[in-house]
């Protein structure tokens, strides 16, 4: 059996620990170490049944090791990711067994997909996206590496997202839209059309609105 090492201790951190918990009762996958992150008292005054192992850069990686990274900022959960992959950590894609998730559809190594998501017909996930629950990427949606979706979005289908996309809670996309690297789209947003690379947007329609 293997070993599940959860990167970083906070509240995605915490969620993982209960989805992959709901995995083992189906499967018994692996044996849940615990958390690694920068903060020893990240879990003080929590009601949490798994310890923060050591620092990220103290941990010694073992061979039956498996790790999933629960860090929200895209950018930083890059960063890291890349480091400890240059160590030889291997990272596993985490898939609740309430979430949906069609045949025909791709997901990259390290994707994270919460109870109660919907990956549909011949979608493709790049490495390590965070897919929240109740949210939904439809058919033949492509996504970067790095994208965070939040609780309750709406991918709708033949989108494009680029990598270290960022879509805030309830924020949608309508058919064919089309978004680059480092966009950040502000809760309740609908993205119509197309979106630069690095622009920041809110509204419906979204529009771009300064940092």
């Amino acid at each position: 059996m293997k070993n599940l090492v959860i990167i970083a201790a906070g509240g995605c951190g915490r969620e993982v620990l209960q989805w992959a918990k709901d995995i083992n009762e189906k499967e018994n996958r692996w044996n849940i170490r615990g958390f690694i992150d920068d903060n020893p008292n990240a879990l003080n005054g929590l009601k949490c049944d798994a310890p923060v192992l050591s620092s990220i850069d103290d941990y010694p990686i073992g061979e039956d090791d498996e790790f999933v990274c629960c860090i929200g900022n895209s950018k930083v959960r890059k960063q890291v990711v890349e480091k400890l992959k240059a160590k030889g950590a291997v990272f596993v894609t985490l898939i609740h067994p309430n979430a949906i998730v069609a045949d025909s559809c791709t997901l990259g190594e390290g994707t994270i997909v919460y109870p109660f998501a919907l990956i549909s017909d011949n979608a493709v996930l790049g490495d390590q996206c965070i897919i929240n629950m109740y949210s939904s990427v439809a058919h033949d949606s492509v996504l970067g590496e790095y994208c965070t979706i939040s609780a309750h979005c709406d991918i709708t289908g033949m989108c494009t997202l680029g990598d270290r996309v960022f879509m805030g809670t309830t924020s949608n996309m309508v058919p064919s839209s089309r978004i680059g690297d480092d966009v950040y789209i502000c809760a309740g947003s609908t993205v119509m059309g197309r979106v630069r690379a690095g622009m920041k947007v809110m509204g419906n329609p979204a529009k771009i609105v300064k940092f």
